[in-house]
Parts: structure tokens; sequence; C-alpha cells
């Protein structure tokens, strides 16, 4: 029998330096600033670049992390707003604007809690094969395959269990992290390229999903990037229900840094739909009542906590005694998640064409 198999087209990826290339010239108010380097959506600009220019590149260090591109406007002025992946550790970092000309921000990321949302999740599934097309060129004129680590492969999907992290089911936020690999490999070995280290991240009406991405890329360049968000999907239908955010064949599109990493696709390249249970408490982020102790004489108080003040036990929120006023917590309230250590590893499974 024949038949006609859509061959993946290359895509020249431009390197990004492996230091910032500046540390000043990009503008940006204390109330920006601020937000930035606590994680939250931010919005930064840049001058000096030609008139409409195209193709900037938004890049932050340390590793660098392609973010975005951007267009500069009639006064070569260039814009980006977005929060800093979730993935991202927080220290000394520079954010970068690269074009005709190159400028910077150096800044330091402290988030307030080590958690992205108040909801621990734990036993998340997720499915996503990537892209169709793709894995039937690398089975048949690449004459290659993949192997998986923690993935399994259940066709037409590559799955993911046992994911764990934090979500703010009101705010959409938050990251889940599935670990695993995929090797894709062809050509005699050319092509051999890894997405580890899988992650779903929420970002309010944009999710994600995050992959360290090292190998060699289809047109033999070499690639070493951490916490690349290579694929993108809407959230905007999305709502916590009955104790579980769902995902049902959510379609995706390839990032301008996913292109850039996996070099294979034009950013905004449409990949397959994204299926995802994300489990939470349906009772977290409620306090627990308590009776307030009876002293006439005691005088109204009120205490912001942002942390429980012991781990190991229940977390206990304060009340305001007087005049019968309780104030409870909302669910974006500060509560310290510990993350399950995920510590089995699977025996990598190969499949070739």
């Amino acid at each position: 029998s024949t038949g006609t198999v859509a061959a993946a087209a290359v895509v020249k990826r431009a390197t990004l330096p492996a230091t910032p290339p500046a540390s000043e010239g990009i503008d940006v108010d204390e109330q920006n600033l601020a937000a930035l380097a606590s994680g939250q959506p931010a919005t930064v600009t840049a001058s000096g670049f030609r008139p409409n220019e195209e193709g900037i590149k938004v890049v932050v260090y340390s590793t660098p992390v392609l973010l975005d591109t951007v267009t500069a406007d009639a006064s070569g002025v260039a814009t980006w707003s977005g929060a800093l992946p979730a993935a991202l550790e927080d220290g000394a970092h520079t954010l970068t604007f690269q074009g005709s000309v190159d400028r910077g921000l150096a800044f330091t990321l402290a988030r307030a809690t080590a958690a992205i949302g108040t909801c621990t999740v734990e036993g998340a599934t997720l499915n996503w094969g990537y892209k169709e097309s793709f894995r039937t060129y690398i089975e048949g004129i690449a004459k290659g395959g993949w192997t998986l680590t923690d993935v399994a492969y259940r066709y037409p999907d590559f799955v993911w269990e046992n994911g764990a992290g934090s979500l703010d089911g009101t705010a959409l936020t938050g990251l889940v992290t599935y670990g695993g690999s995929i090797a894709f490999t062809g050509h005699d070995g050319a092509l051999n390229t890894t997405l580890g280290n899988a992650r779903v991240e929420l970002a309010g009406d944009t999710g994600y999903l995050v992959f360290d991405v090292t190998g060699t890329t289809q047109a033999g360049e070499s690639v070493d990037q951490q916490g690349v968000r290579l694929a993108e999907f809407p959230l905007a239908d999305a709502a916590v229900v009955d104790g579980a955010l769902r995902l049902d064949a959510v379609a995706t599109t390839l990032t301008e840094a996913g292109a850039a990493a996996f070099g294979t696709y034009q950013a905004g390249e449409q990949l397959d739909p994204v299926t995802a249970v994300i489990p939470v408490d349906t009772a977290c982020g409620t306090a627990v009542a308590e009776e307030p102790e009876a002293d006439a004489g005691a005088s109204a108080a009120v205490t912001a906590v942002t942390e429980p003040a012991d781990t190991e036990g229940a977390p206990v929120w304060p009340w305001i005694v007087g005049g019968l006023v309780v104030v409870a917590l909302a669910a974006g309230g500060g509560v310290l998640i510990a993350r399950r250590s995920r510590t089995a590893q699977a025996e990598p499974e190969t499949t070739e064409g």
C-alpha cells in the first residue's frame, strides 16, 4: 500500500547568547518592577529599536529562556507584558530585549510563597501527543522512534501520571510537575531531541506545557534549554468542578519559545490537543471555624498571616474578636504546600520505526 506522509519542515533556530547581552535600558515603573520581581504579570518597555522592527526576542537569564518575540511601534519602542515562568527559580535574573539593539534589566525574583497556588495537587494525569504528523514522520521517513522514561504511549497520546504541585482554582494559576522524558530520534541519530521534566503551568487565561529541551535538533543544532513553555492553550472556560480541573481535548499551539528550542516548526503551528485531570482537595483554602475566646475586655485585633507557624500541623487562622465579626480567609490565603516526592522510576520504553 502507498500513502502520503507530511514531512516536518526544518526551521533554522537562532541561538540565544549564553549570557545577557545587556543589563540596562529597559523602562519599568516601581509597580511593574515589584510585580515582575514577585512573579506576577508585569509590563516593561525598551526603546531604540528600528521603527516597526519585528522579531525582537524577550529573554530572561541566568540560563537563557526565550519568553516571546515582540514588534516595536513606529517610534521604535518595544513592549512586553506577561509573567515569568512558574518554573523559574528565585534569585538574581536579567530580563533582556534582543534585536537591532540590546536592552536589559537586572532584578531579583522573590516569590511571596514557594507554592503557586493554595490547593495541593496529587495524582494528576496528562495526555498529549505533541503532533501526530511529526510522530508519523519520525517512524516513517526519519526511520526513527522515541524512547520513554516515566511516560506511556497510548495511541494517539503520550501519557503522564502522578503529577503533583499546587493550584489556585479561583485565579487559575498553578504548576503541576509530572517529570518523565520523551527522546525523539531519527535520521541515523542526526535528530536526537529530548522533552524532559513535563509540567503544566496555569497562568490565568493561558496554560502552558513546559519541558526541558535538550539534545540535537533536526537541523543538527545543539539545544539545552530549561523550563521552555513549549506549547500554549486557552483557559477561558476552565474551572475547578467536583474537586478537579479538567482539560478535555483543548487545542494547543507551538509558542515562540517552543519553536526556537525544538527547531522543527514555526511558532503558531497547531499541535495535538491536550487532555488533563488535575485533582485538588475540595476543602482546600477553607478556614476551620473556632470558638472565639470569651474576653469582653479584650480589644479587637487583626493579625496578618502569610503561612502557618507550624509546618507539621494544621494551620490556625486568625479571627477578629469583637462585635461578633469573623474574617474568613479566601482560597488565596497563605497555605504552606508540601509537594509529595516522586521516587519511583519506570524502566525506559522504546519504540522504533
